[in-house]
């Protein structure tokens, strides 16, 4: 048992301690070796798989490789510790087989005053604090000295793996949770999708006779619909805006938002007055990244990327701009565009090219069918939507606890 007299530990983010407990550097935990420095011209298709971020982030990512001799200490090993300290500040155990580590992640090697579960769920705890204090305006990163010298609380031994024995099976069942709730979460947003590409194609009338649109991507449609390409009922369009002041718009995952440009937080252009004037009821398309990009509907004026398509409705007595903006966005979704892309998408750069997209087909149902659909389906996806809100807060609540539950533990705050 943990001894229930605590006292302050001197260090704001620890708070109090047991009273046996002591305080020391990250540096005391271990050794921490930076990976090594790749070049692109290293990389081909062959050898061992390098470890950048963004595999440890997303597991499934692509991985360059490289064949090359390298020191030994590089090489990283199934079950190895490995903390990313730059733009991603987390820390990982590898699972997967013998792979090279790149810079911007230090394999951890563990000294004999620490537990290795331990050193996991100390350093878990102590790199979100850490977060606070990046450095740096491109990329920003851990410093070093930063790093190395950071407090973290150094129980006995012993107590060190009872509590990392404590924490791994209560993160098991939580992540348990956590897991479950994120296929249920997928499977919504299939779901949803379905509900999407049922309505646009098909129409709301399950039983109207249907007929071969002649587009794959459509299939059947009701036998009173057309199908008609982009460039006969839209036109792309590029107003300068040659000054400043307007309200800078993103397309993101999340819809068209206004940018606030005091923060200097993402891609910042060093001349907004070189940027695109958009209207209301325009539809702006990031058109350039056809993996994470989007496209939505803009409600009010403002300027965007010169970089980004700005297109409008030129048949306003047969095209109701919400049914397309939900065919344009499920384009997305089911990987439509994705399919005539052009470029090189491992670097996020797969273009849907302008004459692909005015000679791509869509269907065209009356404009009263078209604000029936409408309707129809803001009723279904919003049901839909507040239901994945409610699975998203569960898995933040989870998140939340679950770090809360690693922090009362690593600083002795729950008892063992």
């Amino acid at each position: 048992m943990l001894s229930k007299e605590m006292k302050d530990s001197g260090v704001e983010w620890i708070g109090k301690i047991p009273r046996d407990w002591k305080v020391g550097k990250v540096k005391l935990l271990g050794e921490f070796i930076n990976g090594y420095a790749f070049k692109p011209s290293d990389w081909g298709d062959k050898g061992l798989p390098i470890i950048r971020i963004q595999n440890l982030s997303n597991p499934n990512s692509s991985y360059n490789y490289y064949e090359g001799t390298i020191d030994e200490k590089y090489i990283v090993e199934k079950g190895d510790i490995l903390i990313s300290w730059s733009a991603t500040i987390d820390i990982f155990i590898w699972e997967k087989e013998e792979a090279l580590l790149n810079q911007h992640i230090f394999k951890v090697i563990k000294s004999n005053i620490v537990d290795k579960g331990f050193l996991y769920w100390v350093m878990k705890s102590a790199l979100v604090e850490l977060s606070n204090y990046k450095h740096g305006s491109t990329m920003q990163h851990l410093t070093r000295p930063v790093f190395n010298n950071f407090p973290v609380p150094i129980p006995r031994i012993e107590i060190q793996k009872n509590i990392s024995k404590i924490i791994s099976n209560y993160t098991k069942k939580i992540d348990k949770i956590i897991n479950d709730t994120k296929q249920s979460l997928e499977e919504l947003k299939k779901y949803k999708q379905s509900i999407i590409t049922q309505a646009v194609t098909k129409g709301l009338d399950q039983n109207v006779e249907l007929k071969d649109s002649g587009i794959e991507w459509i299939g059947k449609v009701p036998e009173t619909w057309d199908v008609i390409k982009i460039n006969r009922l839209f036109s792309i369009k590029k107003e300068i805006a040659n000054k400043t002041g307007y309200d800078v718009l993103s397309v993101t995952q999340r819809g068209l938002k206004v940018k606030d440009i005091t923060q200097n937080e993402g891609q910042m252009a060093a001349d907004y007055s070189k940027y695109q004037i958009v209207q209301p009821d325009d539809f702006v398309m990031n058109h350039m990244d056809l993996i994470t990009g989007w496209v939505d509907l803009a409600v009010q004026e403002g300027v965007t990327s010169p970089d980004y398509r700005v297109f409008y409705n030129k048949q306003k007595e047969i095209v109701f701009n919400r049914f397309y903006l939900y065919v344009f966005q499920i384009c997305y979704l089911n990987k439509i565009f994705y399919g005539l892309g052009q470029g090189v998408s491992n670097f996020g750069r797969w273009r849907l090219q302008t004459d692909k997209f005015l000679n791509f087909y869509l269907p065209l149902p009356t404009i009263e069918e078209q604000i029936e659909i409408v309707s129809y389906l803001d009723s279904q996806t919003n049901k839909v939507d507040s239901l994945i809100q409610e699975k998203e807060r569960a898995i933040e609540e989870l998140d939340k606890y679950k770090q809360s539950l690693i922090y009362e533990y690593v600083t002795g705050k729950k008892e063992v």
